[in-house]
């Protein structure tokens, strides 16, 4: 009987300190930024490429999770479920998006409802790419009001960084 009760003690001691270090994993895995009406439509595309920028930190394809998070819902629409986005990312015509060395943001026109932005990329291999982005405010449903990204250009070869 002894014996059984501390087997019985040990087995609870052990799930409590699993249950535990599960509790803290968890609540140390990073949290997505959520689209919010009070982000900035060149906050929009900042957050997304940064995230891009340093695609695995802190955990792998985070910077990928984070962009999908800021995709319009008819964007989502046309490139998702989440791994179907992610391969699209991964592919040939924005692989170089991923774990690039830094970008320029530069406003083309920002209105009431949509903004277009271009974006100077320097690739890892430095070259510089140009792409347009797209954001618009989100007019009704979860995101009402917030900016999210509605098209990314296939980018264009625009010169030689450092």
């Amino acid at each position: 009987m002894f014996f059984a009760r501390s087997q019985i003690k040990l087995l609870i001691g052990q799930m409590v300190t699993v249950l535990a270090f599960c509790t803290i994993a968890m609540s140390a895995r990073a949290d997505l930024v959520k689209p919010d009406p009070a982000i900035a439509p060149v906050e929009v595309v900042a957050i997304q490429l940064k995230a891009l920028q340093f695609n695995d930190n802190p955990e792998p394809d985070f910077g990928i999770a984070q962009t999908w998070a800021f995709a319009h819902p008819r964007n989502r629409a046309a490139t998702g479920p989440l791994p179907r986005f992610a391969s699209m990312i991964k592919g040939p015509s924005y692989n170089m998006m991923l774990n690039h060395s830094r970008h320029e943001i530069s406003p083309v026109m920002v209105g009431p409802d949509r903004a277009q932005f271009d974006v100077l990329l320097e690739t890892g291999g430095g070259k510089i790419l140009l792409f347009q982005w797209g954001v618009e405010k989100v007019k009704s449903g979860e995101f009402n009001g917030s900016w999210m990204t509605v098209a990314v250009s296939m980018p264009r070869l625009a010169g030689q960084g450092s």
